[in-house]
């Protein structure tokens, strides 16, 4: 009888970023295209292999793909104890915020996203949007509320978006 033994993967894969979204991916060095499954870019493999990391084996890709989008998560999301701190200082936000009525709640919502600003600044150079999704749920801004915030506040020069679709402030 033979000897069925298991054959480690040696197929070479390129760990790379998306040019639109930032995201990290993979792809094997042979194929011709990739795309990125967060928003949908088609990417040459060709154009990109000069910017990725290559890796070999299927598992290694994967691995690697997961600790580099692990790493542009915010700290406070990185571990279970952390997660649960950042929700009492998300608490505390919320519990600052006095009831109001109705245009003074506008007023509200202005003074909770610029805090959530300079919050997001003193932690990074810049940022994604997605960042200021998250961090908006966490001081009670509702998704409509922060699109037009959003507007404002690239109107006022107060937040500023640069070429690769990330935003710092001011």
């Amino acid at each position: 009888m033979e000897d069925i033994a298991m054959k480690k993967d040696e197929t070479p894969y390129l760990i790379f970023t998306c040019r639109k979204c930032k995201g990290f991916s993979y792809v094997k060095t042979v194929q011709k295209t990739k795309k990125c499954l967060r928003c949908g870019r088609i990417h040459q493999v060709y154009d990109i292999l000069k910017d990725g990391e290559l890796v070999y084996g299927m598992m290694e890709a994967v691995n690697t793909v997961k600790r580099k989008q692990n790493e542009l998560a915010l700290p406070e999301f990185r571990s279970g104890s952390d997660f649960i701190v950042a929700m009492r200082s998300a608490a505390l936000h919320k519990s600052r915020a006095k009831p109001v009525k109705h245009e003074n709640q506008i007023i509200s919502y202005k003074q909770k996203f610029t805090e959530m600003l300079f919050e997001l600044s003193k932690l990074y150079k810049q940022f994604p949007k997605y960042m200021l999704e998250i961090m908006s749920e966490d001081y009670g801004i509702p998704a409509i509320e922060l699109k037009t915030l959003i507007r404002n506040a690239k109107k006022s020069g107060m937040l500023i978006k640069n070429d690769d679709y990330y935003y710092y402030s001011r």
